[in-house]
């Protein structure tokens, strides 16, 4: 009965809480180029929702990976894993970047949107080095694998 009701809770977390997450980390870089390309066309600062989308993601991502019955979920999916560990870290990495451009343009200067677009860029470039060097040195293992 214990195992029945873990499994029901997983399958209940999984499409309700995970499917928005998985939503979220797959549209993040898919729109980045278009929230970046709104806030370089309008001159104005978007909307700064880069700690909710990542406080949000990180707690669902982060009771699934502690809480042992919603943890099924990725013995179930093995490919799950990785592609959350990945998407999270290339969500934030993003979402910190459009934090930067918005910061640059709360003011109507040109050179300072100009040194802030610039400097995201180099944020993005530097933080997916760093993220690729990460994952090169602790590769992301499907659960039960050894390195």
């Amino acid at each position: 009965m214990r195992k029945i009701l873990g499994s029901t809770l997983a399958f209940v977390y999984l499409i309700f809480p995970m499917s928005l997450v998985l939503l979220i980390l797959i549209f993040t870089p898919l729109m980045f180029f278009s929230d970046v390309s709104a806030i370089r066309t309008s001159g104005f600062a978007g909307p700064n929702t880069t700690l909710s989308m990542i406080g949000l993601s990180g707690f669902v991502i982060g009771l699934s990976l502690l809480v042992p019955p919603l943890r099924r979920i990725y013995g179930v999916f093995p490919w799950l894993y990785a592609f959350v560990k990945i998407f999270f870290v290339g969500m934030i990495i993003l979402n910190i970047a459009i934090s930067i451009l918005n910061v640059g343009y709360q003011t109507g200067s040109d050179t300072r949107h100009t040194l802030f677009f610039i400097l995201m860029v180099v944020f993005v470039v530097l933080g997916r080095l760093g993220m690729s060097f990460y994952f090169y040195r602790n590769p992301v293992l499907e659960e039960g694998e050894e390195a």
